[in-house]
């Protein structure tokens, strides 16, 4: 259990990010509403739950939402997704609420949505939410969605290299119009050192041209607030004795929410964080305490599959990753 003293997930009404904007203004977000997806209901056999529905969320163990600002400096980019960027963030406790000097937060990154993505990574911050008990256990702490519209004339940084209409038609925010990016998802974090770990070749160096696209309209952004953690499985080497049975069990938490990741890849498991002010907390389930954390859930769905198939699912998806990796190969599920 957190300590007494530690800020609950829904204890901010507002955040404000600083270092985001050409002019060095500031940008303040409030509170959004997650975006939930139709379960994925399956049938036809014994290997699923016929006729049956995913399970309900469990009853969320949070105080009331707070009503607390937070004021984030943005720094580095440190990884990037299908739907949003990853930066360092540092606390501000001079422009946040005074309360938070008495509280406790551990280090922070914030995720921002690529331009048009905003609706994807509202359904990212759903299955967070879905997840509340295995925050913090399986996967990283959250604190929160947040959103604002951004305006044609404002140049928000983390945008610059961005088309403004990626699709024909397209105005303002059309997210779920198109779930095909296969851009791998980076860690939340930076290998617990200052590296940036991005490509160069990414589509973040991608180079816009307007000549021909339709003018600019308000566009909705999304952030998520999450724990910072980092550190990847070892490429090229030998992997940590007991790794495979641990993440079979980490995923079999969530499939005890009912909750696929869809996800499962290299860059998509992280190691938690060590010596922080917040410490790991035990699964609700096995009592066990993990070296790893599960990120990256705007794939995610519900889903009535049975525990035995959700096992052999994983399992499949889990061996043909870690078998891989000793040999300096990284295997993705499209291959």
């Amino acid at each position: 259990m957190d300590p007494p003293n530690a800020v609950p997930a829904n204890a901010f009404m507002n955040v404000t990010l600083s270092s985001v904007m050409k002019d060095s203004t500031s940008l303040v977000l409030d509170r959004g509403q997650p975006r939930p997806n139709k379960p994925y209901l399956l049938d036809g056999g014994p290997d699923f739950n016929v006729g049956k529905r995913p399970p309900k969320r469990l009853p969320s163990k949070l105080p009331p939402a707070g009503n607390l600002h937070l004021h984030l400096s943005v720094g580095a980019k440190i990884g990037r997704g299908r739907v949003g960027r990853v930066y360092k963030a540092t606390i501000d406790l001079t422009n946040s609420s005074p309360e938070l000097s008495n509280m406790v937060l551990p280090p922070l990154v914030v995720k921002i949505s690529r331009r048009h993505d905003a609706k994807r990574l509202a359904r990212e911050a759903y299955y967070y939410e879905e997840m509340e008990c295995l925050q913090g256990c399986a996967i990283p702490r959250y604190y929160g969605l947040y959103q604002t519209v951004i305006q044609p004339s404002m140049d928000f940084l983390p945008w610059v290299h961005d088309k403004v209409n990626r699709r024909p038609g397209c105005h303002g925010d059309c997210s779920d119009k198109d779930d095909s990016d296969t851009d791998s998802e980076s860690s939340e974090c930076d290998d617990d050192g200052d590296k940036d770990t991005e490509d160069e070749d990414s589509e973040d160096s991608e180079v816009y041209s307007s000549d021909e696209e339709e003018p600019p309209t308000p566009t909705l952004v999304s952030i998520l607030i999450l724990e910072r953690i980092g550190g990847r499985l070892p490429l090229g080497k030998s992997l940590p004795p007991g790794i495979k049975e641990e993440l079979e069990t980490i995923y079999a938490d969530l499939a005890r929410l009912g909750v696929d990741h869809c996800d499962i890849r290299y860059f998509n498991i992280l190691r938690a964080p060590k010596n922080r002010s917040l410490h790991s907390l035990p699964s609700p389930f096995t009592q066990r305490t993990y070296g790893w954390r599960i990120v990256s859930f705007d794939n995610a769905c519900k889903s009535n599959m049975n525990a035995g198939f959700f096992w052999g699912y994983h399992h499949d998806l889990l061996n043909r990753l870690l078998l891989n990796l000793p040999w300096g190969d990284i295997y993705e599920p499209w291959d």
